[in-house]
């Protein structure tokens, strides 16, 4: 199992890209769901990974769930970046 800390470098280098265009498309909203259901813990994703699937039911990302998705990234790298920091300490 990965710590914290490789959990966060890896869901950094997989969205950092994400992040700068400030634009998700399909595929990488697939990616994304699918790196948060195989390192979820305790359902801590549940809500990220919920949200993900209403969006692509349609199988197409408009420019408001884009927007909506690229907050919800930052939210899961500052929770995974938390979270490694208080593994760091214990």
């Amino acid at each position: 199992m990965m710590t914290r800390k490789e959990e966060s470098s890896e869901f950094w280098m997989l969205t950092k890209g994400i992040l700068q265009d400030t634009r998700v498309d399909t595929d990488e909203a697939l990616v994304i769901k699918r790196w948060l259901e195989e390192h979820q813990r305790d359902g801590e994703f549940a809500h990220a990974i919920e949200t993900l699937g209403k969006f692509l039911t349609d199988r197409y990302i408009d420019r408001f769930e884009s927007k909506s998705l690229c907050d919800m990234i930052g939210g899961v790298l500052t929770a995974l970046r938390q979270a490694a920091a208080s593994e760091q300490v214990c």
